[in-house]
């Protein structure tokens, strides 16, 4: 009787810590979902800015910095 009431007691722990570990799941991939577009758009921000400095400068910015 000890042992099926361990058994129950085991199992309702199990289902509780079940769905609280699926919660948080769910919250990582929906953080890491996000912090790859964000970080997507700020590579893609980046590269333009890059290009726009390199390939082709303002040449008021470049006689104002040297």
């Amino acid at each position: 009787m000890e042992l099926v009431v361990t058994m129950a007691c085991a199992g309702i722990v199990a289902l509780v810590a079940f769905g609280v570990w699926k919660s948080m799941h769910g919250d990582y991939v929906r953080l890491q979902r996000d912090y790859q577009t964000s970080t997507g758009a700020l590579l893609q921000d980046l590269i333009q800015t890059k290009n726009r400095v390199v390939v082709n400068p303002d040449p008021a910015t470049v006689n104002k910095r040297f």
